[in-house]
């Protein structure tokens, strides 16, 4: 990789990281939890952000070991060609899935509470459109789009959080890990949390744009457990104030969140339209993260020149895809397929890869 390709800062990092990972699962996210652990689900958000912390902590030691080439390169360095070559289309398979959940979520959220009577096809259309100019950019122009809206929803969605904390009731949180709240046989229906969690895959493509990669590590843990403390504080939050019984029956536990909240100004007495549109920026740098990755993945695996070129020929099949899913029981299920990948990935693949990646660097020490 060219030294003058190399434009990344680790702060750009980090929020790359937080831009993809926080999207439309955020807003469902309260829900999920306490469907499995009642009051405690907040308990749920922790632990399993910190498991996906130390799987992170493998994937960017991974992309260390080859800091000048992205996981489509090294992957058939370390599994052969056909095998590295099936991995890239799965990886790929992988940032891809996002973009047309996202758009729907965008979508419903737009039709519900900002433009009731828009036509599906003109959000859906013009979402993607968008998502699309982005994607055809290059990474350093994504990252500071990414730094603006990023850091705007997070700063909206704390805001919206802390005004909520006037309703909130410590006794929601009780009691602790109750036995007849547990509910571990609807873990299965539930996995779709781990959704939620996917974004750290993305340094193992683009650790070679980063100015310093000895740095990738601190980014990536510190973006991955900025993403567990913001979405535990907003569980913590979304519990607190509704009880774990009515969170559970929530479809939108964000928004009703921000409808709690009594506030005289007269220009944010619709915080919850304050809180959306915040929002579907940070859906915005979801999608258009996802992209790019999907994009530029397909681009090194076929040897395209300007990734531009596939991220235009996708914006097809991503309307369609959107389109399909007709309500959220099917974007659940979608998701839900998200889920069981990002699980493949986080704990099966990269980890195989990087103790292949280990044993190639012993045989080589050993060979001098």
């Amino acid at each position: 990789m060219n030294k003058e390709l190399r434009t990344l800062s680790s702060r750009q990092v980090t929020l790359i990281l937080l831009g993809f990972t926080i999207g439309a699962g955020v807003l469902t996210l309260p829900s999920a939890a306490a469907r499995v652990f009642g009051a405690s689900g907040w308990v749920w958000v922790l632990a399993v952000g910190l498991l996906f912390t130390g799987a992170a902590f493998v994937a960017v030691k991974l992309a260390q070991e080859f800091p000048k080439e992205t996981i489509v390169e090294y992957s058939q360095k370390l599994l052969g060609k056909p095998v590295g070559i099936l991995f890239s289309l799965v990886l790929a398979l992988f940032f891809f899935s996002f973009i047309p959940i996202e758009t729907r979520v965008m979508q419903e959220l737009v039709n519900i509470s900002i433009l009731p009577s828009a036509p599906t096809w003109f959000v859906n259309g013009l979402f993607i459109l968008t998502m699309a100019y982005g994607a055809s950019r290059e990474i350093d122009q994504l990252a500071l789009v990414n730094e603006i809206l990023i850091e705007i929803a997070l700063f909206v969605g704390l805001f919206v959080s802390i005004l909520a904390w006037q309703h909130f009731k410590p006794i929601h949180l009780l009691p602790f890990l109750a036995k007849d709240q547990i509910q571990l046989e609807r873990l299965g229906e539930e996995i779709g949390t781990a959704f939620s969690y996917a974004g750290f895959p993305a340094i193992n493509m683009i650790l070679p744009y980063i100015r310093s990669p000895q740095k990738a590590s601190t980014a990536t843990v510190v973006g991955t457990l900025l993403v567990v403390v913001v979405y535990t504080f907003f569980t913590i939050s979304v519990l607190g104030v509704f009880g774990y019984y009515e969170t559970i029956h929530l479809s939108w536990p964000g928004l009703e969140l921000a409808k709690s909240v009594n506030f005289e100004a007269v220009i944010l007495e619709r915080l919850d339209l304050i809180l959306l549109i915040s929002w579907i920026s940070a859906i915005f740098t979801t999608g258009v993260l996802a992209y790019f990755l999907a994009a530029l993945t397909l681009s090194k695996l076929f040897g395209v020149s300007k990734h531009a070129v596939v991220v235009w020929a996708m914006a097809p099949l991503i309307y369609y895809l959107s389109a399909s899913l007709k309500n959220y029981f099917t974007w659940n299920r979608w998701g839900l397929y998200i889920s069981v990948l990002t699980l493949v990935i986080s704990f099966v693949f990269l980890p195989f890869l990087y103790i292949l990646a280990l044993i190639k660097q012993r045989r080589q020490q050993r060979g001098r």
